[in-house]
């Protein structure tokens, strides 16, 4: 197999033992024998191929596992392109069940019932464009339900189950900074550092390519991986999916579609509008509060400021800074 030494290292900086390797080298040699040719198919497929082939491959049984394995091929080839089309695929997985195990837990099984019957979920490893009914549908059935706050404060949350020990860090580093706008402004700091580090190496940043323009824009912007104190808040500003193509675009609803993250939506954003309404973004609050919430050591609250689904071409949040916190450290 092309590449299968580098494939094979990039495994172990995953962690999989060799047990683990070897099954996903047969995972992209199936794969490649779906493309026509193992052994020179995988590399020359394009774009429209390789999705041909996964739809095949999923349709046959093939899930998150095996979606990974062949993403991570092409990550080891260079073929970036492949490569994050592939995640995308990855990043809808389990969402919208999550969130109904969420309402469940927040309201009953039989509210989690009425809700979940007019919702069809996609099969896992479905194409991110096949998602957007089923959001529009649950976040509608939401909001008949519970109300439009009730169904906010269920979407508002870690949805992705990202452990609090990824930010104990960073929590020391609030402990022990001067203020809140002192530690935000440190915190950026670091981020635009992150990105730098990217820049210069041409490795991909999660799902995204992070070139010197980002870095610089991002720099310039302490909303955008960070935060701005105003008043007994702070205001964020969710870096665009794809912040490459975004600087350089100059079609808003372009630049719209460039600065949704969220798989389960961005495809639906039109000439007409988005087919996903705008109360959805409630769960990409819910990703940028739970940082604030771990740091803080407190429950936080986050509201939607703008969003590429409400016609924006920024998603923008604020978190409340809980009367606790500001009583033990200033906001300046």
């Amino acid at each position: 197999m092309e590449f299968e030494r580098e494939y094979r290292e990039r495994c172990a900086k995953r962690g999989l033992d060799e047990a683990a390797a070897d099954e996903a080298v047969r995972v992209v040699e199936e794969f490649g024998a779906t493309l026509g040719d193992a052994e020179s198919s995988l590399a020359g497929a394009t774009p429209a191929e390789v999705e041909r082939a996964m739809a095949e491959r999923v349709a046959a049984g093939w899930g998150a596992a095996e979606l990974v394995a062949v993403a991570r091929w092409y990550m080891a080839a260079g073929l970036d392109a492949v490569s994050i089309r592939l995640l995308a695929y990855m990043l809808p997985i389990g969402v919208l069940p999550d969130h109904a195990k969420r309402l469940e837990t927040l309201h009953g099984a039989e509210v989690r019932n009425r809700v979940m019957e007019r919702v069809t979920v996609p099969p896992e490893g479905a194409p991110p464009e096949s998602y957007p009914a089923a959001t529009a549908a649950f976040v509608k059935a939401l909001e008949a339900e519970l109300g439009p706050e009730n169904a906010r404060r269920v979407l508002a949350w870690n949805v992705h189950g990202i452990p609090a020990a990824a930010w104990a860090e960073e929590r020391e580093r609030f402990l022990t900074a001067p203020s809140i706008a002192a530690w935000l402004a440190a915190w950026h700091d670091r981020q635009v550092a992150v990105l730098q580090r990217h820049a210069d190496s041409g490795e991909l940043w999660y799902e995204q390519r992070i070139t010197q323009a980002v870095v610089d824009w991002v720099r310039d912007n302490p909303e955008i991986q960070g935060g701005v104190v105003e008043g007994n808040r702070i205001t964020r500003q969710k870096i665009p999916y794809d912040p490459e193509r975004f600087l350089k675009s100059t079609d808003p609803l372009e630049r719209r579609r460039l600065a949704c993250h969220c798989p389960l939506a961005a495809s639906s954003i039109t000439e007409t509008g988005a087919g996903v309404p705008a109360a959805w973004c409630a769960c990409s609050a819910g990703y940028d509060k739970f940082p604030f919430d771990v740091v803080f050591g407190v429950e936080t609250e986050a509201v939607v400021l703008e969003s590429a689904l409400s016609g924006s071409e920024r998603c923008r949040f604020a978190i409340t800074i809980p009367e606790s916190v500001l009583a033990l450290k200033p906001a300046f």
